[in-house]
């Protein structure tokens, strides 16, 4: 039986820490490809998020991250690609670790390789995705994930997106250069929506993703879903899609893929769109 420590790594397979948290902002994507983005199309922006309630392995304490986030969407004539990448700062609770996580999901659009509308009823597009999730952090665990698998790229009115991830799940973790102890094969099912809306002339948008993943190895199965609530500051100075502020909420059940580590808890965000 490996130990609690050879486990941390377990499987995390977050679309943004968040994700992540899983996030871009007006016409973009979180922890998945937008609605058919017009070719040549490319957004970047910056996250920053900060919580004081995250659980990790090892500690009974509350731990504090500041999480700072990169995220990237793109398009060309035959696909599209969503990049992230955190960098995490833990406080004494977590031995003031230092972490950097980063997730590549580049895919291919089925309708245009084939030249061949696959639209049908809420059904848009589908495309093939072959995901990558990689990290380190100061205290030991090296995440590595291959995610080869489909996207559905749904029409639901109201959203600017909602897309419909199904992976297999290939964990090739380590913990301080050896095999994590979850070195198998399961699935991944990723939902991920924005939704824009206003209240009295405030532009808003709730935006998400969550990743059900299956058990494999010693890893547990996890559910991770980071949902968030977010003002168009920038609408305000008549420069919207620029600037918002907001709240996250993580839940992330069975987290690293060890049964007794779960949390749920809200976390301050600000994004600004280059």
């Amino acid at each position: 039986m490996m130990s609690e420590k050879n486990r941390t790594t377990g499987c995390k397979a977050v679309a943004k820490f968040g994700t992540a948290a899983v996030l871009l902002a007006a016409s973009t994507l979180v922890h998945a490809q937008a609605e058919s983005p017009p070719q040549g199309f490319s957004s970047w922006n910056f996250q920053l998020a900060y919580g004081t309630e995250f659980h990790e392995p090892g500690t009974a304490r509350d731990v504090a991250k500041t999480i700072g986030t990169f995220e990237n969407a793109s398009a060309w004539s035959w696909g599209s690609s969503y990049f992230f990448l955190d960098i995490l700062q833990s406080d004494r609770n977590d031995r003031h670790a230092r972490e950097i996580y980063g997730e590549w999901y580049p895919s291919a659009s089925l309708s245009k390789l084939s030249r061949t509308s696959l639209s049908a009823g809420v059904l848009r597009d589908v495309s093939a995705t072959f995901g990558v999730s990689a990290g380190s952090k100061t205290t030991g665990p090296a995440p590595m994930v291959f995610m080869p698998g489909l996207t559905f790229d749904l029409k639901l009115p109201g959203f600017n997106f909602f897309t419909l991830g199904a992976f297999a799940y290939v964990d090739r973790g380590r913990v301080s250069g050896v095999d994590n102890g979850c070195h198998s094969t399961s699935y991944q099912v990723t939902p991920a929506w924005s939704l824009p809306f206003s209240i009295g002339g405030v532009k808003l948008s709730f935006d998400g993703f969550a990743d059900f993943i299956g058990s494999h190895g010693h890893c547990a199965r996890q559910l991770l879903t980071q949902p968030q609530l977010k003002v168009d500051l920038g609408a305000l100075r008549a420069k919207p899609g620029k600037l918002y502020v907001g709240v996250e909420w993580q839940r992330w059940e069975n987290k690293y893929g060890i049964a007794s580590v779960d949390e749920s808890l809200p976390q301050l965000l600000a994004q600004w769109v280059f």
